[in-house]
C-alpha cells in the first residue's frame, strides 16, 4: 500500500463498513433530534420548534461530524464528511415520516404496504428535500449540505494554494 503524508491508508475491505458506519453517524446526528423535538411537540408543532431544528441539527451534525474526523483519520478514511451527508440523504424520508407519525401522519392508517413504500421511496433524495419541506427542517439540511460543499471549496482552494511552486529566481535574488 502506498503511504502519504505519514497517514495509514485503509483497505478497500475496511472502507465499507467505515463509510456505513459513518453514514449512520451523520444520519442519527442529524435526524435523531429533529425526531425528538416533533415527538415532543407532537400536535403543537410550530415556528419556534422550526427554529430550534434549524439551528440545533447542523451544530449537532457539526459536532458529530468533529469527532467521526477524528475517528476517520486515525483509520486513514478520507471521506468522513461525504458518508456522513449521504447517510443523511438516505435516511431523510424514512426519519421526516416518522417525525410525521407524533403528530398523526406518517405511518398512521398506511398499512404495512404503504409502510413499505413510504421507506422505498425515502432512499431517493428529491424525497428528502420535499418531506424535508413538509418537517420543517428544510434549512437545516441545506446549511448542512451547502456547509459542507462550502468547507470543501475552501478546503479544495487552500490546498491549490499552498501547492503552488515559488516562482524561479529573479536575476540577482536567491529563492527561499
Amino acid at each position: 500500500m502506498v503511504q502519504t503524508q505519514g497517514l495509514k491508508r485503509s483497505s478497500p475491505k475496511k472502507e465499507l463498513p467505515l463509510a456505513l458506519l459513518f453514514a449512520v453517524a451523520g444520519a442519527l446526528s442529524f435526524w435523531l433530534p429533529d425526531l425528538a423535538i416533533h415527538v415532543h411537540a407532537a400536535r403543537n408543532f410550530g415556528s419556534r420548534q422550526v427554529w430550534l431544528i434549524t439551528i440545533l441539527l447542523p451544530a449537532i451534525f457539526l459536532s458529530a461530524y468533529v469527532v467521526a474526523r477524528w475517528f476517520g483519520v486515525r483509520r486513514g478514511f478520507k471521506w468522513v464528511g461525504a458518508a456522513m451527508l449521504l447517510g443523511v440523504w438516505l435516511t431523510g424520508g424514512l426519519f421526516t415520516t416518522l417525525a410525521a407519525t407524533a403528530s398523526g401522519g406518517g405511518f398512521v392508517g398506511t398499512g404495512i404496504l404503504g409502510a413499505l413504500l413510504i421507506i422505498m421511496l425515502s432512499v431517493i433524495p428529491i424525497v428528502t428535500y420535499i418531506l424535508a419541506a413538509y418537517d420543517g427542517s428544510l434549512f437545516a439540511l441545506l446549511a448542512v449540505t451547502l456547509g459542507a460543499l462550502l468547507f470543501c471549496g475552501v478546503r479544495a482552494s487552500w490546498i491549490l494554494l499552498t501547492s503552488v511552486p515559488s516562482p524561479p529566481d529573479v536575476i540577482g535574488e536567491k529563492s527561499r
